[in-house]
């Protein structure tokens, strides 16, 4: 039985059309789980006490959570540094939401970029907000060039991520000004870039796994990268059968 990934999509206009809004998910991300042995489903993720999250992720075995912008640093105890991006403080307490849904069903999780910053605000991490302010030798951490390839090494340290990539250090993208900055006990970090940089972390019970880079950008064309998301298929299958 293949499982069921429900992947955790955002609002957005198009360019035609300032009325109505339309959730969305890159095909990335679809095209993944599907080469990886999953099935995708789209969740429409929404700030209202309505929202069924409980009901809609009994029809998922785990989640996605995708990129996108800045989370609102109120959520992590600190004032908007003047760096900070654009915010969007309803996907921000829709996304709270599903997260601590997910964690209290113990079901598994893979954070990209933004989603891997929810993942540490809502288990009590906190963020760096601006990378240049804090390491002013940092990596070029938004890179210019295509992003789709990789721009920059980290290290990856025993766990999830290494043994997806099957090597302890790989070659990633990168399109973040913010990263993690502290972590809970039941978390540790599993991948840092050269400059200091938190790449990855993962919870101690390897149900919970995120990356700061985008992987589903590299993993269209880099069989390495995908290893990610066939691991992960994979734990989410381990999971079911557990049950």
């Amino acid at each position: 039985m293949r499982p069921v990934i429900g992947i955790a999509s955002s609002k957005m206009y198009v360019s035609d059309n300032r009325v109505d809004h339309f959730f969305h998910a890159s095909h990335c991300y679809v095209e993944g789980i599907i080469r990886s042995g999953g099935i995708p489903l789209l969740l429409p993720i929404m700030n209202e006490d309505s929202y069924p999250v409980e009901e809609i992720l009994e029809a998922v075995d785990a989640v996605l959570l995708t990129g996108g912008v800045d989370p609102a640093p109120h959520l992590y105890g600190e004032v908007p540094h003047s760096r900070l991006g654009e915010v969007d403080y309803e996907r921000d307490q829709a996304e709270l939401r599903l997260i601590r849904a997910l964690l209290g069903k113990r079901k598994p999780v893979l954070g990209v970029c933004r989603g891997a910053q929810m993942i540490a605000i809502t288990v009590g991490g906190t963020l760096i907000q601006d990378i240049e302010s804090v390491y002013p030798n940092a990596l070029q951490h938004q890179q210019i060039g295509s992003k789709q390839y990789g721009s920059h090494y980290v290290q990856v340290s025993d766990g999830f991520l290494k043994m997806a990539l099957r090597a302890d250090k790989v070659l990633v993208n990168s399109s973040h000004h913010q990263a993690v900055k502290t972590l809970p006990t039941g978390y540790k970090v599993t991948a840092v870039a050269p400059d200091g940089v938190v790449e990855g972390f993962e919870s101690e019970d390897g149900r919970i796994i995120a990356v700061q880079w985008h992987p589903e950008r590299m993993w269209m064309h880099d069989e390495q990268m995908l290893g990610i998301c066939k691991e992960f298929v994979q734990l989410v299958k381990q999971q079911d059968e557990l049950l």
